[in-house]
């Protein structure tokens, strides 16, 4: 059983514990991602449910979250399995992948977002800016003077906020705590780079773009036409601006010179990138529109736009909202390819995942220690346990057992009985060596025989 994949995926953040299952897991050949989609309940609380695409064939995967709904799903989190939900109350949820629970991470939350790395930032209703990592609300700042429009986050660890008052608005960047003065920026459709390292902003006569790295480096992209939409391509390396025209400027991002035009059938007043960069979905005032750069085209299509849909996932399906209806849509023609009648009101998020229930939970049964003889207690008053890791960090420790723990798996916490010592985290006691030895072995992870005469267990 590979046990260790799923608790890898179970890890959140970057934490020691992430980079120590990662290792330990590089023996172990990767899971099988597919395209999928996720529907979370929008109106009234139920379990999430997982449809594989292109077909919308309901998998049959069961998640524990009667309780859930969302208002908004953030997105998800590879490296660490979690999807990042919003309830419409301010709670902020995440969906841990490969136990089919979901916890809530914070409240009291009114913006959220979720950075290049996975990482979730969420701001409160007096500025307080915070990410979530693991299962603690880290503070990352606090800002005031105005709204909080945008929020993302920066693979270099910066936090990037747009604020918004009467007088405008800001660019502020927070970097290790400390909340940079801000810069003004004009009103208009916005864009920021999928690394926060850069945002653009539509005018009239162009687009202004802003290196958030530099701090002072503004540059403009004189067009003909006044810009009513941006986005950046999921690489970065591209930045698309819709005009009046009507038209689509393909700029790069570097030298900002456009590179090409793709002639619209009418003016689009949003655009979405593909992150696997195939397509931009665009809303125009009646439909929706999908444009393929690499091609130079652009096809209109029926439906309607929201904050999760219209979206490509990464076979090329297009998920779509038509009148009650949600829809695949083939890429090679944009027709129904699959459909979930009465799910427009519900809330949809496509991504690459592996569907098969997790081997953490089929390994839980074979992995729950047999009753241990007195006690878990051999001869000569010891106690023999299965050890999966031993740090110094007893929050780290703590986690790692609660993943197990929430798989099904006896584990706990041996706290250090010398000042050399450290926190052990084990699974156990079992009344031999060789029962020990053989759940270790079904673990699929590595392990180690411990023997301790006293035990002291955490909660």
């Amino acid at each position: 059983m590979l046990l260790i994949v799923s608790l890898a995926a179970c890890a959140c953040g970057r934490s020691p514990r992430t980079t120590e299952l990662q290792q330990a897991t590089a023996q172990f050949p990767a899971a099988v991602e597919r395209a999928v989609a996720f529907r979370f309940a929008g109106r009234r609380a139920a379990d999430v449910r997982v449809y594989e695409l292109p077909t919308l064939d309901e998998i049959d995967w069961r998640f524990d979250t009667p309780a859930l709904l969302a208002e908004r799903v953030l997105g998800f989190a590879p490296d660490d399995d979690q999807v990042y939900v919003l309830a419409p109350k301010g709670q902020l949820y995440a969906l841990d992948l490969a136990t089919g629970r979901a916890r809530q991470a914070d409240t009291g939350v009114v913006r959220a977002g979720l950075g290049p790395t996975g990482t979730a930032l969420v701001a409160g209703a007096t500025g307080r800016i915070a990410a979530v990592s693991g299962r603690r609300v880290v503070p990352v700042g606090r800002v005031a003077g105005g709204d909080i429009e945008f929020l993302w986050g920066t693979a270099g660890g910066r936090v990037v906020v747009v604020l918004h008052n009467a007088d405008g608005r800001r660019l502020v960047t927070i970097t290790g705590g400390k909340v940079g003065e801000g810069r003004p920026l004009p009103d208009g459709p916005l864009a920021v780079g999928p690394w926060g390292d850069v945002a653009a902003v539509a005018t009239d006569s162009g687009v202004l773009v802003a290196d958030i790295l530099r701090g002072t480096d503004h540059r403009w992209v004189r067009l003909r036409d006044p810009v009513t939409a941006l986005a950046f391509s999921a690489s970065g390396h591209r930045l698309f601006a819709a005009t009046a025209a009507p038209s689509l400027a393909v700029i790069d991002r570097f030298e900002l010179d456009v590179l090409a035009r793709i002639a619209l059938d009418a003016p689009v007043f949003a655009l979405r990138p593909d992150p696997w960069g195939r397509f931009l979905l665009g809303r125009a005032a009646e439909g929706l529109v999908a444009i393929e750069p690499a091609a130079g085209r652009a096809r209109a299509f029926a439906g309607e736009w929201d904050e999760d849909l219209p979206a490509a996932a990464a076979d090329g399906t297009v998920l779509a909202r038509r009148g009650s209806d949600v829809l695949a849509l083939r890429p090679a023609d944009l027709a129904p390819a699959g459909q979930v009648a009465g799910a427009a009101g519900d809330r949809w998020l496509v991504a690459r995942w592996d569907p098969r229930r997790p081997a953490l939970q089929l390994a839980a049964s074979e992995a729950a220690p047999a009753p241990a003889t007195s006690a878990g207690a051999t001869g000569g008053g010891r106690t023999i346990y299965v050890q999966v890791s031993s740090t110094s960090n007893a929050q780290w420790a703590d986690g790692l057992a609660r993943d197990l723990q929430l798989a099904g798996v006896q584990a706990s916490v041996l706290s250090p009985t010398r000042a050399d010592e450290m926190y052990r985290v084990v699974v156990g006691p079992y009344g031999s060596r060789e029962e020990a030895e053989s759940i270790g072995r079904k673990l699929g992870m590595p392990y180690w025989i411990f023997t301790r005469d006293s035990t002291v267990t955490r909660p």
